[in-house]
């Protein structure tokens, strides 16, 4: 079992492709079959991601990130609407949590709902859907924003004279000098046990000085361009993020972007190139339950597989988890065995 869901969920390897492969070996196990065991499997690991839901929601800092997912309905034709796999991570050194959620929709309610409980920074792009969860200071995404200005400046990189007139290199080379200050004070204070706190104070000194220029030029050059340009949308867009931007000087542990949000959700994305989509709901949610599973077991250096087996094996045979005690099946737990870690 644990092999079938390490295929599919960690080298995206489908189910379909699994079959033949087994076959070539004199084996007859059908998809089918394959798709009941790792929907079988996912009730028994929901135990597991309801706990680590708990633990993610006690966090003080969270990113989030969402892509859409195909599923086919209860005719066997691909639904219309689009629904949607979320991602939600907490951004700590230990104990990293990382959890899928499947949703029919990207309404706010979805956020919402799965962050009930949560206080704390909530990291994400710019949309708004996530504005709705409760006692969450929302934060920006800066490679988002740079992303706007670049795809201003990219059909005239050859054009030196043209990138000198251009206002959006301006914007451009604002969010370059964050992310220089940032790889500075990560070269030079990276190893420090006080890493953090250097940071937070650096920051105050070096990154709102930038943040307080680039506001205004922003604010100013909003007012002259065209809003429907792709400079106007850029400069709309920035306008609109960078105030909540300033909340990274709260706390040195508060990151400039979301990207380990979008490199958290990659493996899913990747995965789903390959499978395509995803036969019903059940499967879709079974999808999201394993993906964190394993995703979650990984950042927290285990082998995704061993740690599968070891689950299956605690869990066997409990009729009762309400009183069963998960602490020592968390990824990060003392009683994880040595060679599930990696080396």
């Amino acid at each position: 079992l644990a092999y079938i869901l390490s295929q599919k969920y960690e080298l995206a390897i489908p189910l379909y492709r699994q079959e033949k492969h087994l076959q070539s070996l004199g084996v007859c196990l059908s998809r089918q079959t394959m798709s009941n065991w790792t929907i079988a499997c996912s009730d028994k690991l929901d135990f597991i991601y309801d706990k680590l839901r708990e633990k993610l929601l006690l966090s003080n800092y969270i990113q989030a990130d969402e892509t859409t997912l195909k599923v086919v309905d209860t005719q066997g034709k691909e639904s219309r609407s689009k629904t949607y796999m979320w991602l939600y991570k907490n951004q700590s050194c230990d104990n990293q949590i990382i959890l899928f959620d499947y949703q029919k929709t990207r309404s706010s309610s979805c956020p919402k709902k799965f962050l009930e409980g949560f206080s704390g920074y909530l990291q994400t792009d710019g949309y708004n859907g996530y504005n709705k969860v409760d006692n969450a200071t929302r934060i920006y995404c800066l490679a988002h924003i740079i992303r706007k200005f670049f795809e201003v400046i990219q059909p005239i990189l050859n054009d030196k004279e043209a990138l000198e007139r251009s206002r959006a290199l301006i914007g451009f080379n604002y969010c370059e000098q964050i992310y220089e200050l940032e790889k500075d004070i990560k070269k030079n204070y990276n190893s420090n046990e006080d890493f953090y706190d250097k940071r937070y104070k650096i920051r105050l000194k070096k990154l709102k000085p930038i943040l307080d220029e680039f506001k205004c030029f922003v604010n100013e050059e909003v007012e002259n361009a065209l809003p429907k340009s792709s400079l106007g949308k850029a400069l709309e867009y920035a306008k609109e993020l960078l105030p909540n931007m300033y909340f990274i000087l709260e706390d040195g542990h508060l990151e400039i972007d979301n990207n380990a949000a979008e490199r958290a959700i990659k493996p899913f994305v990747i995965g789903r190139k390959n499978w395509l989509f995803c036969k019903n709901q059940k499967g879709a949610h079974a999808s999201a339950t394993i993906y964190s599973i394993i995703e979650t077991a990984k950042a927290n250096n285990l082998i995704a597989e061993r740690y599968l087996v070891y689950l299956f094996d605690k869990m066997t045979g409990i009729d009762d988890f309400s009183k069963f005690n998960f602490e020592p099946l968390m990824p990060w737990a003392d009683e994880i065995p040595d060679n599930i870690k990696k080396k």
